[in-house]
């Protein structure tokens, strides 16, 4: 499972990441830094992903530890190639001439990777493959990079409450989203789920970015957008999806527990875990995040080095009878016929064997227990005279003559 790392945590990232770095540049010979895409893919190796809250504190310490650079990586800003998406193209059905440029931007369009305000373009894009090459096409109109002074002064605009600054910083930046998601594509989501989550990461870019940094804003978006689009296929790798929020919680769990264990020198209870966790957490919600973390099994799963057994083959089915109990309950069965042939009149035999499920019915298939009501029907007595009956017999049979033949059952 995924470790998400907190905030005080940053320091062992730092450390894998600078022997990594030192490894590269003793094969190059030549001192170069990491790009942010080789940062992601060796958190990924390790599943470890970065908690939102230090995000920024991060890219900042590996930007000031000399890591990783403060440009984007290559590629994440060349022109968008449809030929990139695959699939089948309709070419007729794709129409830009009732575009209009200059029209608002829909940011709630934006992260969904769908831009489409016009009623009868929409109309005529009906198929993913071409809502994505469409949506391909129409952030390749807004080709100009921006540079960084140009960034700083849209950031300005938007920081006294711009509307029109931010679509323009937006719609700049979106490419990037794009040559980003292609990186992701095959690993169990679709091109336009991946860009959707990486416009999801641009939009918190464009909401959290602080000019005065210093950073550029495409090499910040950079850093938000992968963030977005590999926590999203994280979760999709997991059989039963865990929300990000949840997966920091349960990571927190196990880091406390691991403490405590070392603390009191023996595995800490529920509630122990609960009072240290704080925030009002109970130790039910302790036990509930603990069945959210186990991870299923298939039972199809291969056991034993030659794989010739599945883990089904060592799952006890509970509704079953192993042979011995099945045995043992016949012998049972048999010594409790003969103790109420011996000792009972017929009328008493047959309200216990119907009272308890013992022997066999009129049609030979397995007795079952009946309730005092049903006993009464069949005899045309109430069931008060039944429990009366069974009352009797059952002290009748408490004689030790009578248990000194069960003794051994009993014992077993």
């Amino acid at each position: 499972m995924a470790k998400v790392v907190e905030k005080n945590s940053y320091e062992s990232i730092v450390n894998l990441l600078k022997k990594e770095l030192v490894k590269r540049n003793k094969k190059s010979k030549t001192k170069v830094l990491l790009s942010q895409d080789e940062v992601f893919n060796i958190l990924n190796k390790k599943k470890l992903f970065v908690s939102e809250e230090g995000a920024d504190e991060l890219l900042e310490t590996l930007m000031s530890n000399k890591i990783i650079g403060t440009d984007v990586d290559e590629h994440d800003f060349d022109d968008i190639d449809e030929n990139d998406l695959g699939g089948r193209r309709k070419e007729e059905t794709i129409s830009l001439q009732s575009f209009d440029e200059t029209q608002e931007i829909s940011l709630k369009n934006v992260a969904s990777a769908t831009v489409i305000d016009d009623k009868h373009l929409s109309n005529k894009l009906t198929e993913t493959d071409d809502i994505v090459k469409w949506y391909m096409r129409w952030i390749g109109k807004y080709g100009k990079l921006l540079k960084h002074e140009e960034e700083i002064a849209l950031a300005k605009r938007i920081d006294k409450g711009d509307k029109r600054a931010r679509e323009i910083l937006i719609r700049r930046n979106l490419r990037l989203v794009v040559n980003n998601a292609k990186k992701y594509k095959n690993r169990g989501l679709s091109f336009i789920d991946l860009i959707s989550e990486g416009n999801a990461g641009l939009l918190k870019a464009v909401s959290k970015y602080e000019w005065e940094r210093g950073f550029k804003f495409s090499t910040y978006a950079t850093w938000w957008v992968r963030q977005a689009i590999t926590r999203a296929v994280a979760d999709q790798a997991r059989t039963i999806r865990v929300p990000v929020h949840m997966v920091e919680t349960i990571n927190k769990i196990i880091k406390i527990e691991r403490e405590l264990h070392q603390e009191l020198g023996r595995k800490p209870t529920d509630e122990e875990l609960a009072n240290e966790y704080g925030n009002g957490f109970s130790a039910e919600k302790v036990q509930y995040i603990r069945k959210i973390n186990i991870d299923p099994i298939s039972l199809d799963k291969p056991i034993g080095k030659e794989d010739d057994s599945s883990f089904s083959d060592f799952v006890e089915d509970d509704s079953a009878t192993s042979p011995v109990d099945y045995a043992a309950n016949e012998e049972l069965r048999k010594v409790l016929l003969q103790i109420l042939d011996t000792y009972l009149e017929e009328r008493e035999r047959e309200v216990i064997k119907m009272r308890y499920g013992i022997g066999e019915n009129e049609n030979g298939e397995r007795m079952r227990a009946h309730t005092l009501d049903e006993i009464g029907e069949k005899f045309d007595v109430t069931r008060e005279r039944i429990r009366q009956i069974e009352s009797k017999v059952l002290r009748r049979l408490r004689h030790p003559q009578k248990r000194r033949k069960l003794k051994d059952f009993i014992d077993a």
